[in-house]
């Protein structure tokens, strides 16, 4: 965690001295030797330097076996837990499915169903536990759903969740752009891409926070001039 925030402090620092005056036009050409440089429409280059200093890793986009998962927090009474899924969730969960009790032992999906009292698509699950509990306890759980198909697929660390939606940075060349994604199933691991890339594609699996904020240091402030804009 050190090495990634020291990566990007390096990278912001490198984008934001980077001139772009008169003397500086080849800069927009090429990565400057201070370590990176951001254009419209092209994205990030960076030099070898810079690349070791962030410790940046990269990877095909390969096809894998998604068992999607997803953690919720119930709470407790008498010897079962409860709480609500959404719609996207409850369709993962049938009874007898084991769930993962952080701290306890497994229990069982007892029910789930749709609650007239609720909005529209929020769900009721009940799960039962021999664990001892005290009602009101607030417990998370983890459902854990068979996997399908192999699909195209990319490690969860080289997704970047953003309030525009999901991204991953594509590989094209010597820059790293940043891509939109429809995210399908979410494993431990992996996450199912349904659009925007194909198996085969090299995308940054590591760190893609750090090529974020230098995109965002040079598009949104902390700039002298365009860059290259």
């Amino acid at each position: 965690m050190k090495t990634l925030i020291l990566g990007a402090i390096a990278l912001l620092t490198a984008l934001t001295f980077s001139g772009c005056g008169p003397a500086d036009a080849k800069m927009q050409e090429q990565p400057p030797e201070n370590g990176a440089q951001f254009k419209k429409n092209t994205g990030l280059s960076l030099t070898d330097t810079m690349k070791k200093a962030i410790a940046l890793q990269v990877a095909e986009v390969g096809e894998e076996k998604v068992a999607p998962s997803f953690t919720v927090a119930l709470s407790a009474a008498a010897n079962e837990i409860t709480g609500w899924l959404t719609a996207e969730q409850a369709a993962l969960v049938k009874p007898g499915m084991e769930v993962e009790l952080r701290g306890k032992a497994p229990g069982v999906v007892k029910r789930i169903e749709k609650s007239p009292y609720q909005s529209v698509g929020d769900f009721e699950v009940a799960v039962e536990t021999s664990a001892a509990m005290e009602t009101g306890e607030r417990i998370l759980a983890t459902f854990r759903a068979p996997a399908g198909e192999a699909v195209a697929s990319v490690p969860r660390s080289a997704l970047l969740k953003t309030a525009e939606g999901n991204f991953v940075y594509a590989v094209n060349g010597e820059y790293y752009v940043r891509t939109p994604v429809k995210v399908g199933a979410m494993g431990d691991a992996h996450a199912e891409i349904t659009d925007g890339l194909y198996a085969g594609d090299q995308i940054v699996t590591s760190p893609v926070m750090s090529l974020w904020l230098a995109e965002l240091q040079v598009l949104r402030g902390g700039k002298a001039c365009t860059c290259g804009l």
